[in-house]
């Protein structure tokens, strides 16, 4: 198995980034007090592109991933008693949504925002209608984007499959949200990748808020996995053939409501788990 190793100064640009979204001067984040910053991120971890093995990994709070800009990819879970501004506590067990809770963060419409070190990541897909689509500077970066494209669409292949997007740290390619009908068919069309997980019908037990207290998806725990209910397994992917890899690979990819591209759905880019193992930190 061989080894990928990716460099980054961690900044979105040349995609768009803060509120408003901006890659020239200032990026600002109101409600937020900090700034992005340049880091000096150097990530080695497995390539496993092409393969399909198991060995779970639960998902933590912090990085999991790196998109194709350098950016870091966070999950969804925040593990602290109370939100940012907020005076409301999480039950005992149950820890926040960050990106339904995203306006606590001072998050920008790409989902992202800095920490106290300057380190900027995105922990859902909005980065890729609000930041990334219509770029020219971005779109224009690498031949990947540039060419073979779907009409205007950049970050499609010509024939409507998503083009990878970034990388989960146990080394499978990330997609944007469109691939193959049937997954190892390459001409049966292609649909949204729609994720298997949907809030709980009814308050988890210990939750001791209702959902009309706190909505149905303000906690992380607020969610179940559903087979067969999506397209995608508990990890938020599956195997499959895809224009990058036409013998087939497992891939990650990023979902959202069905239709509406700018409404990420749980678990946005990863389940509960990764496929497989990652280095600790991602290095």
């Amino acid at each position: 198995m061989s080894a990928l190793t990716i460099v980054s100064d961690g900044d979105p640009y040349p995609a768009l980034a803060g509120n408003p979204l901006t890659n020239t001067g200032d990026r600002l984040f109101p409600g937020n007090s900090y700034s992005i910053a340049d880091q000096s991120y150097n990530f080695t971890f497995n390539y496993r592109a092409g393969t399909n093995t198991s060995n779970p990994h639960a998902v933590p709070v912090g990085s999991i991933g790196i998109a194709l800009n350098g950016v870091i990819l966070y999950s969804p879970r925040y593990n602290g008693v109370t939100l940012p501004g907020g005076s409301s506590a999480a039950p005992a067990g149950f820890e926040w949504n960050a990106v339904t809770n995203r306006a606590s963060f001072g998050a920008d419409n790409c989902g992202g925002f800095p920490e106290s070190n300057g380190s900027y990541h995105y922990q859902s897909g909005q980065f890729l209608e609000y930041g990334w689509k219509g770029n020219t500077v971005l779109e224009g970066a690498n031949t990947y984007f540039s060419t073979n494209t779907f009409g205007t669409d950049k970050f499609r292949h010509a024939n409507g499959h998503s083009k990878i997007l970034g990388f989960m740290f146990d080394g499978y390619p990330i997609y944007g949200p469109y691939g193959y009908s049937s997954p190892l068919n390459a001409s049966s069309g292609i649909e949204q990748m729609l994720t298997s997980y949907r809030t709980k019908a009814s308050p988890a037990t210990g939750r001791s808020y209702t959902y009309a207290q706190f909505p149905a998806g303000t906690f992380i725990q607020d969610y179940e996995y559903v087979a067969d209910l999506g397209r995608l397994d508990q990890y938020n992917g599956r195997y499959c053939l895809t224009p990058d890899f036409p013998a087939g690979t497992y891939a990650y990819f990023l979902t959202f409501n069905s239709g509406d591209f700018f409404a990420p759905a749980y678990p946005y880019i990863a389940g509960t788990s990764t496929k497989q193992q990652r280095p600790v930190g991602g290095t």
